[in-house]
């Protein structure tokens, strides 16, 4: 077996096929990095004296440097090679999830340090797990060059699925065993992917294009209006589920005096949801040639935000059965719009723009697609955090609501224009 380059694969079977599910599974690093806090760190801190645009800013910092990470060095990651890439940055930023653990140990009258320590420790192992992870997808498509639009919509979902767990998984452990083992868990988790991969794994890079004139950019991917509009409606998208994500856990905490461990069932709502239509659509659309459900979940997920926070001046009583209800549908639409979008972008970069169906024009649609999510987590967060902070879950959630509605719109008729056109 050779890789897309034409080197031969050294590994023999079992352990091939072995790197490559443990390349698949670290696949969850973006989900899990992000949610696993969220279900149970606000409550922590705010007991601590935080603040809902503290909290959102910490909550964003695993983001914000995978957005720097992404737009800086792209190609420098990938050229860095396996030993470095996916080796020194795997163990560093694993070994900062699990001391992330240990903050809980700083006393609460140390304030200042408990936010450098909290924020320290975020950033190293956004640093490191994330260039890590570009490796790792890197190498994933790689070694299946046959396989490449299948492993595009198998990372979505598992990045879903790492959504899905965590969260869970968080609220289970702290719930049962304390705020530090969540991190321990799965701070060794990564850590002993890391290590068998970088062991195993062939020192060679993913192929290049021939000619430079025919490598994609991002700025010969944004020049198609119809990838453009699609990379605006997944913004939204983003900004819409990491606010609710990033700011629920406390307001039904406070609002609803919800226990931890209901909490935690809460929080599986969105996720569970959200990856199954995600896998039932992959199944059913095959590649996902349609932009239709994507268009359906992002009004779903818009009106959505009606329910999440209602307030009296919508007529909609206070109640957490809607608020829950609206939480399902915020999941259901986010499942439905998150794999076909990509493999329409896919589609335009390759029957429209041009590009080759290969490695490097689906890594810069994916890098494009982690962008446009870490910047949508970045602004649902910390601005959404401050929002709440100033008016509160409920109003800030229906004016998200209001404002997007009529924005989703003109953009889905922006995207025909120009598609029907093409």
């Amino acid at each position: 077996m050779k890789t897309s380059s034409g080197n031969d694969i050294v590994l023999p079977g079992w352990r091939f096929y072995t790197m490559v599910s443990f390349l698949i599974a670290f696949q969850l690093i973006p989900g899990w990095c992000t949610n696993l806090l969220e279900s149970f760190f606000p409550i922590v801190v705010h007991q601590r004296g935080w603040s809902n645009a503290m909290i959102g800013a910490l909550l964003s910092a695993f983001a914000l440097v995978r957005l720097l990470i992404y737009i800086v060095c792209p190609h420098a990651i990938s050229n860095w090679g396996t030993r470095i890439s996916m080796g020194v940055f795997g163990i560093i930023g694993s070994i900062s999830q699990l001391a992330f653990g240990f903050v809980e140990y700083i006393p609460i009258n140390e304030f200042g340090l408990y936010i450098f320590a909290c924020f320290s420790l975020r950033i190293i192992e956004g640093i490191g797990l994330n260039i890590s992870y570009t490796y790792s997808y890197n190498l994933l498509v790689e070694l299946m060059p046959n396989h490449r639009s299948s492993i595009s919509s198998i990372v979505l979902i598992i990045g879903s699925l790492g959504s899905t767990l965590s969260p869970i998984f968080g609220s289970a452990i702290y719930v049962n065993f304390g705020f530090e083992y969540p991190f321990i868990i799965s701070g060794l988790m990564f850590l002993l992917i890391v290590l068998y991969i970088w062991y195993e794994a062939p020192g060679y890079l993913h192929d290049r294009c021939e000619n430079s004139e025919d490598r994609p950019t991002y700025i010969g991917i944004l020049k198609n209006p119809g990838i453009t509009v699609i990379y605006i409606l997944e913004l939204f998208g983003a900004i819409l589920g990491y606010f609710t994500l990033a700011n629920y856990a406390a307001y039904v905490y406070n609002y609803y005096h919800a226990s931890q461990y209901n909490i935690g069932l809460y929080f599986m709502i969105f996720p569970v949801l959200k990856s199954s239509i995600s896998i039932l659509l992959t199944v059913l659309l095959n590649r996902l040639t349609t932009i239709y459900p994507t268009i359906i979940g992002i009004i779903l997920m818009t009106a959505s935000m009606h329910l999440m926070g209602p307030t009296e001046a919508l007529g909609i009583p206070y109640s957490l059965t809607i608020s829950l209800i609206g939480m399902a549908i915020l999941g259901s639409g986010n499942g439905m719009f998150s794999v076909p979008a990509f493999e329409t972008q896919a589609r335009l970069a390759i029957n429209v723009c041009g590009f080759r169906d290969n490695v490097d024009t689906r890594a810069v649609l994916q890098q494009g697609l982690r962008i446009t999510y870490s910047v949508g987590y970045m602004v649902g967060a910390a601005v959404g955090g401050l929002i709440n902070d100033l008016e509160g879950f409920q109003v800030a959630s229906s004016i998200i609501s209001l404002i997007g509605i009529p924005f989703v719109f003109a953009l889905i008729g922006l995207f025909f224009c120009n598609y029907v056109n093409e």
